[in-house]
């Protein structure tokens, strides 16, 4: 893809919890301020699984931006380098000999994934993109078309049937277009891995089938790899205050000292 850095807008507060968990919060689609997302034409509640982080690859800051996502008082924009996250390096004899699903054996002593494979049986969840190396990233594509915004996602031939989460989160109302969105895409779903089998496997995508399924959390902080960590760039919003403008300075001082802070290009103009 094209891009090498990504922006994201946001309050001082989140800015804290990024910067002392060094992670980025992936938050489901039903709780995003875009009420279409979290619909599709055959799945009820299905956008409880798909979870996103929000970004922009535009450089130029944005007014409407800073006054949704930050404030022009007390709001900062993150840039990082794409495909941020962490990659862990996990010993397969360490994860669970109990499930029918055994991860990696016969392979290797190790295999690498984004979310760290111990976490997925002692919490109940699972996410086929933890062993996925490859970008989460997708650039929104903006449409009208009911069909992109609205996907058919089932695939039932009477006997068995699919559900293709994967077509989640990619397409918006032309109405949001000045976002200009890049966003990173996880599903996840709730599994016991420690005692999975067919059947429970079956009973679990029927329950999500007929939207009785719940989702295994309503939030996910995803770990961000040392080296992109360190090269964090934050803007301060327009008219921060001197108040603000302090806490940042002392969060970064305490949390990330290699960060670069610097004034807005609007500071003055607006």
């Amino acid at each position: 893809m094209g891009v090498e850095y990504l922006y994201h807008y946001t309050n001082i507060e989140s800015l804290a919890l990024i910067l002392k968990n060094q992670t980025i919060r992936f938050n489901s689609l039903d709780r995003m301020d875009d009420l279409q997302e979290k619909e599709s034409a055959d799945v009820k509640n299905i956008g409880q699984f798909c979870f996103i982080t929000s970004w922009t690859s535009e450089s130029i800051e944005s007014i409407p931006m800073w006054n949704m996502y930050a404030s022009l008082t007390q709001g900062v924009r993150i840039r990082l380098r794409k495909d941020p996250f962490k990659v862990y390096d996990n010993d397969v004899s360490e994860l669970p000999k109990t499930s029918n699903l055994q991860i990696g054996e016969g392979s290797s002593t190790s295999i690498k994934s984004i979310i760290p494979l111990k976490e997925l049986f002692e919490k109940g969840f699972f996410s086929v993109q933890a062993l996925n190396l490859d970008s989460l990233l997708y650039e929104v594509q903006y449409t009208t078309d009911k069909d992109k915004l609205y996907p058919h996602l089932l695939q039932d031939n009477g006997e068995q049937f699919s559900i293709a989460l994967q077509n989640l989160g990619k397409y918006k109302n032309t109405h949001w277009e000045f976002q200009k969105e890049w966003r990173y895409i996880l599903n996840f779903i709730p599994l016991d891995l420690n005692t999975l089998s067919y059947n429970q496997f079956t009973q679990m995508a029927n329950d999500i089938r007929i939207g009785q399924a719940k989702q295994p959390f309503v939030y996910y902080d995803m770990v961000i790899d040392d080296g992109v960590f360190s090269d964090m760039e934050i803007t301060l919003s327009p008219r921060i205050s001197a108040g603000s403008r302090t806490i940042v300075e002392t969060l970064v001082s305490r949390f990330n000292s290699s960060a670069k802070i610097i004034d807005s290009t609007l500071k003055n103009l607006i």
